[in-house]
């Protein structure tokens, strides 16, 4: 794999790789062995959760070895298409590698939210900058960002005036946002989260249940801080390693 070219300034000499994708797999505890034994053998540190649902990985090391490590991912049928997003620190993000199954890559519990069979709306950085900037999406209708994420990552940066459901874990979201339908409706949401993997599924989870003109941030906070001026954004992006923040 190459590292592919990117808008991220290059600070240090450790690659940090990001990825997710939802599609069934099979054969997990096979899978799981297989890649915590290439993880050790090339001194990888992360974590990389396997589900039925697909996977969700973070890997931090030198170039070559996550390099190596992410292909090694892309070869269980179903994820040839993963795609990574890439940062760079002068420490490694993680202190070990953790390989593990779990029920689902981002815990919802609600089974029939399959974001690998149907994806929802969604719009691209560039596109959510101009929306910010004027009030409202192409059609006129006035728009309201929802960020997805937790309350206390909210409190370290958000969207100004970005709509905080004051979430201790994601699988509150189903009850919270129901809850706040009737003041909702009336706007053009955008649901954001650090990379888009709580996007998926909240974003689904809206549309099944009657919320209109829902869509979702492409890529997530991250992409939106790589390749916009970060018009809107306050504060700072919390992580889950040892940087903690960007």
């Amino acid at each position: 794999m190459d590292v592919p070219n990117s808008s991220v300034k290059k600070v240090g000499e450790i690659l940090n790789l990001r990825s997710y994708r939802f599609v069934h797999l099979d054969h997990l505890e096979d899978h799981r062995l297989i890649l915590a034994e290439i993880g050790k053998l090339l001194a990888v540190q992360g974590t990389i959760i396997l589900s039925t649902e697909g996977i969700n990985l973070t890997l931090s090391g030198n170039t070559s070895s996550t390099e190596q490590m992410f292909e090694a991912c892309k070869a269980i049928p179903g994820l040839e298409n993963l795609r990574p997003k890439i940062s760079w620190s002068s420490d490694c993000a993680f202190q070990q590698l953790k390989v593990k199954i779990k029920p689902e890559i981002i815990k919802m519990d609600c089974p029939e939210i399959q974001p690998g069979k149907e994806k929802a709306p969604r719009i691209d950085s560039l596109t959510l900058q101009k929306w910010l900037k004027d009030g409202f999406d192409e059609n006129g209708i006035p728009i309201k960002v929802l960020d997805t994420r937790n309350s206390f990552e909210i409190a370290m940066g958000s969207f100004h005036q970005a709509v905080d459901l004051k979430l201790t874990k994601f699988s509150e979201f189903p009850k919270k946002v129901l809850s706040m339908k009737h003041i909702l409706q009336v706007y053009r949401i955008i649901n954001v989260c650090t990379g888009g993997i709580r996007c998926e599924k909240a974003s689904l989870f809206m549309m099944k249940n009657g919320f209109k003109n829902v869509t979702q941030l492409d890529g997530g906070i991250i992409e939106y801080l790589n390749s916009t001026e970060g018009y809107s954004w306050e504060g700072e992006c919390f992580l889950f390693d040892n940087r903690e923040t960007i």
